[in-house]
């Protein structure tokens, strides 16, 4: 079972197909950021909107080139946390 309100992988970093099934958290407003919410970190984070990430992050994705970038279509992703 996931940590209470932690963030959906595929959510943001790519896309999730469970939508409103899916047990992980989707924040619109946390997207792009990479910031890990401290509150969350010690169980104390219960915001509906948090513009934090609820997830430990353990690469910074702002360095890492976008794959989707290059691809003939572009990235498409409007908050894409990935170098372009």
């Amino acid at each position: 079972m996931p940590n209470q309100g932690e963030d959906c992988y595929f959510f943001f970093y790519s896309t999730c197909t469970k939508g409103d099934s899916c047990p992980f958290r989707h924040c619109e407003a946390a997207l792009g950021n990479e910031t890990v919410c401290t509150l969350w970190q010690e169980g104390r984070c219960f915001r509906q909107v948090c513009r934090f990430r609820h997830m430990e992050i353990d690469k910074k994705r702002s360095e890492i080139p976008c794959y989707w970038e290059n691809q003939p279509m572009g990235c498409q992703k409007l908050n894409c946390a990935f170098h372009h």
